[in-house]
């Protein structure tokens, strides 16, 4: 392959859609410079590994202006209790509902995924047994802190040896492997 880029299997199916559904698909992927068929499998692959698990488990959406507003109006050991108590309370069951195993790949597919589900950018730089995540928002400092704070308890919970960093609209993650 010239890429380097694995290609998974496929699997040729045919769907009856809704045709000003598709015709919105169709804009939607050209002005993204994507394909009908990649744009449909991004939104497939969202939906399986995301959308269709994370309400249930209690995600919710919300304006983003007004979660900016709650959480820069916090204080930080506040920020760092809630961070802690919540990935101790719900992040194996987050884990098992969404990926059906508590491990630490698991937890970085879930992570990657709720990044880019919120808009985030997220990338995943790996060397050895060690895997580097940088995410970049734009939600301000106390963000950073709350999630810094939860995904350190996360993967310190399963394991791993965990370095964080983060700045006002970054959080940088090192994990490494220690089974």
């Amino acid at each position: 392959m010239h890429s380097g880029i694995k290609k998974r299997p496929t699997e040729h199916v045919s769907f009856r859609i809704d045709k000003g559904v598709l015709e919105n698909l169709k804009s939607v992927s050209k002005e993204e410079k994507l394909s009908l068929n990649t744009y449909v499998n991004q939104i497939f692959d969202s939906h399986v590994n995301w959308d269709a698990h994370a309400s249930e488990i209690g995600w919710v959406i919300m304006l983003k202006s007004a979660l900016k507003a709650l959480i820069k109006k916090a204080d930080r050991d506040t920020i760092v209790e809630i961070a802690k108590d919540s990935a101790e309370s719900g992040a194996k069951e987050i884990a098992l509902s969404m990926r059906g195993k508590y491990g630490i790949a698991e937890w970085i597919s879930i992570l990657k995924d709720r990044a880019r589900s919120s808009g985030f950018f997220i990338k995943e730089y790996r060397e050895g047994n060690k895997t580097r995540l940088v995410m970049h928002h734009d939600m301000g400092e106390n963000w950073s802190l709350f999630f810094r704070t939860y995904y350190e308890s996360v993967f310190f919970d399963l394991g791993s040896k965990v370095r964080a960093d983060h700045t006002e609209n970054s959080i940088v993650i090192e994990i490494e492997s220690l089974n």
